[in-house]
């Protein structure tokens, strides 16, 4: 009886010990490079109270937390800890960026030093590096959002479950754009390092742009209401070549004409009265987020919450609300309203990136 039960101990103990092995974090075990997935919260994951006086609103909070970081992260596993890259997104709305860590479960939290490694204005983000004690330690980040005009609070930890060793996603997510661009380059010369290059790129190589000449693209030139509405009909694929318009200001001669009487037919442009459109007249920016958020609903496309809530400054009544939708929904930025400026004449290029972004998200 003494042996068997000296027996049960041994293998209990034995089967302990390898329960324990199977059970520690992979990080605990051997040092690498990971990619794994991005956990934002924007209430406090201790007390489930939110920490910036924001909105009560949790999920649009959540929303907006989630619209700012990047879904992957590369964690390198070291004998002192962890470094962790992340992919910070929307970066031109973003200021003063605080990290802080919590050193153990539900315990206090020290600040942390960054370092920006790498930015881009094409994608407007950046890829912050920072020390933590392990891999899925939670981070505490306070910055303040411009559009918002406050400071913002919310917390972030890598899903250490989701771990695959030997992959960096943010890396070959970065290859793949410049492989793309690379075999993509248009013959512009005058698009050189201008912020919009790749999404100029992208949409000339779609067939939803030309250039004024075979070398140049003059992307900071002024869109016309033409322009604008003609590339919208391309990118729709819209057989229009039989339409005419009675807007008396349009000459149906003109190569702008049938996507004016599409779009006008179906919805997506109005004219300034019943009987002009003023098609050579540049399209402002909150009159391009208008006709882009019309043109969704044309397409049945539903947007989604991919971005804080813009500024609506200045901003005509009329346009606020598909302002405000084409802003969450990613496809207006900072930076292609000219600093949130939507009594300004979007450029070439402004459209250009509003065209990337809708197409990027939802398609054509």
């Amino acid at each position: 009886m003494i042996k068997f039960f000296n027996k049960a101990v041994s293998h209990i103990l034995i089967l302990s010990v390898l329960l324990t092995i199977f059970t520690v974090n992979i990080f605990a075990v051997e040092n690498g490079t990971y990619t794994m997935d991005t956990i934002t919260y924007y209430v406090n994951p201790d007390t489930g109270a939110t920490d910036d006086g924001g909105t009560g609103n949790i999920e649009l909070g959540e929303g907006m937390c989630r619209s700012a970081v990047y879904e992957k992260a590369v964690v390198e596993q070291t004998d002192e800890g962890a470094v962790i890259t992340v992919r910070m997104l929307l970066y031109s709305n973003l200021s003063d960026i605080k990290l802080s860590v919590q050193e153990k479960t539900k315990g206090e939290y020290s600040n942390i030093k960054y370092s920006v490694i790498k930015e881009s204005a094409s994608n407007d983000s950046a890829d912050i590096k920072f020390k933590a004690p392990s891999a899925d330690s939670l981070i505490r980040v306070k910055m303040y959002v411009v559009p918002m005009s406050r400071e913002v609070c919310f917390y972030m930890k890598c899903d250490a479950d989701t771990a695959v060793k030997s992959t960096d996603d943010v890396v070959v997510q970065e290859q793949k754009e410049e492989k793309l661009s690379e075999n993509t380059k248009t013959s512009f010369t005058d698009i050189n390092n201008h912020w919009a290059e790749k999404e100029i790129e992208e949409v000339v190589n779609k067939g939803l742009f030309s250039g004024i000449t075979e070398t140049t693209f003059e992307p900071d030139k002024e869109m016309t209401r033409g322009m604008f509405v003609t590339v919208l009909g391309r990118m729709s694929g819209e057989k229009i070549s039989n339409m005419t318009t009675n807007f008396k200001d349009v000459d149906n001669g003109k190569y702008y004409a049938p996507y004016i009487a599409w779009a006008n037919k179906n919805g997506i442009i109005s004219g300034i009265s019943e009987t002009e459109f003023t098609p050579d007249v540049s399209v402002t920016c909150e009159q391009a987020a208008v006709i882009l958020s019309k043109y969704a609903d044309y397409k049945n496309i539903v947007f989604e919450n991919r971005s804080i809530s813009p500024s609506i400054t200045g901003v005509s009544e009329w346009a606020k609300e598909n302002v405000i939708r084409a802003g969450k929904a990613g496809i207006i930025t900072k930076q292609n309203t000219n600093g949130y400026n939507y009594n300004s004449s979007a450029t070439r290029a402004d459209v250009a990136s509003m065209l990337s972004n809708f197409t990027e998200y939802y398609g054509n």
